[in-house]
């Protein structure tokens, strides 16, 4: 009985006639190979009938871009999903993020007075049905490590084209020293469009420049295609992503070569780190100052080099976690914070040693007068209280 349902389901489906959008388009006729699928809407075809009329070459709407000599790119929002370190590396990220942009394209405009006036836009099952933007970083993806593709490309009847791109690149990376070992790391992907038969390509920043993020920063790999969210492993490290910027700069000072610059800011945090190097040597200073307290000339130098013994051994702790690549000839804070407690230190010892040794000297001679008149005189008042 089931395998008989079966048999009657199977032939009710195939006796449903064919929709218009796959069959019966008469806009496909002497467009086949043209490498769009064939899945596309009636009304691509018919834009891409129109194109081939115009410049005689099936494959123009696809490869070739509008036909203008300023193509502006409108970026609407750029969108930082993942951030992960670069395999071997401490500060070098892949970024994996999204780019919403748009532009106009005269190829793709219809009227709304013809056939297709109930249209007011066009969904694209196939990204490379038409020509889209070659938004790209050259800089970095020698190793063959960047993916680029393009989805979610809609067209509208005014011929503006909305479109996402999705990336993985890796950044240029800068590091700021000054603030270790909780130091800041900027990471920089470049993006520029160089289009055929177009003289200039113009980005213009709709959305927002700066944007506030909190996101860590993987210790590995997390991002698969072929992997689901749920298994995606956590593993993460001490940078976390802070901030995101987008600027438009000129490449050499060039007014027709553009950069879309896509910033990240990460800040290192380790509160553990920063409390083991500041807390004890900070410590060790104050009961160092506080060492006249402890009695006489002797006991404050066994208390002064204890201090100078804490502070030495802090330093030395230092050394083991500072980077095998040297700070880059900058000088972090932390350094010059330990170089006036080492000066404070020895100062200090070098003045009670001095002290030590002048109250061991035998004096032949009486004290001045006036020395003599001051202690009796506080001797005086001391005996009067």
């Amino acid at each position: 009985m089931k395998t008989l349902s079966l048999l009657v389901s199977l032939a009710a489906l195939l006796l449903i006639p064919p929709s218009q959008e796959s069959l019966g388009c008469k806009y496909t006729k002497n467009l086949t190979g043209n490498g769009d699928g064939g899945n596309e809407h009636c009304l691509y075809y018919f834009l891409l009938k129109k194109e081939y009329e115009e410049s005689g070459n099936i494959h123009s709407l696809i490869v070739n871009p509008p036909r203008t000599d300023e193509m502006k790119i409108t970026i609407e929002n750029v969108l930082v999903k993942y951030v992960e370190l670069v395999k071997g590396s401490t500060y070098q990220f892949n970024v994996f993020g999204d780019i919403y942009l748009n532009w106009k394209d005269e190829r793709l405009i219809w009227s709304k007075d013809g056939e297709f006036d109930i249209y007011d836009h066009l969904y694209l099952s196939n990204s490379s049905a038409i020509w889209t933007p070659h938004v790209i970083d050259h800089t970095l993806c020698m190793d063959g490590g960047c993916t680029y593709s393009v989805d979610d490309v809609d067209v509208y009847e005014g011929g503006m084209v909305y479109a996402r791109i999705q990336f993985k690149y890796q950044a240029s990376c800068a590091v700021d020293y000054k603030k270790f070992p909780e130091e800041d790391d900027s990471c920089c992907i470049f993006f520029t469009a160089f289009e055929p038969n177009v003289l200039r390509t113009k980005f213009e920043v709709e959305g927002k420049a700066k944007e506030k993020l909190s996101r860590p920063v993987y210790a590995q790999k997390v991002y698969e295609r072929e992997e689901q969210l749920s298994e995606m492993a956590q593993e993460h490290s001490p940078w976390v992503v802070v901030e995101r910027t987008i600027s438009v700069s000129h490449l050499g000072g060039l007014e027709s070569l553009e950069v879309l610059q896509v910033c990240v800011k990460a800040e290192k945090q380790m509160s553990t780190f920063r409390v083991a190097l500041l807390f004890p040597v900070t410590l060790a200073t104050y009961v160092m100052l506080a060492s006249p307290l402890f009695g006489d000339l002797r006991t404050q130098i066994f208390v002064k080099l204890f201090a100078l013994h804490v502070q030495t051994l802090c330093f030395l702790y230092l050394c083991t976690i500072t980077p095998a690549n040297g700070f880059l000839g900058i000088r972090p804070h932390i350094y010059t914070f330990y170089e006036l407690i080492f000066s404070i230190s020895f100062l200090s010892i070098l003045i009670t040693l001095v002290v030590m040794a002048l109250s061991r000297v035998k004096r032949n001679v009486p004290p001045s007068h006036r020395l003599f008149l001051t202690a009796k005189l506080r001797l005086k008042n001391t005996t009067e209280c």
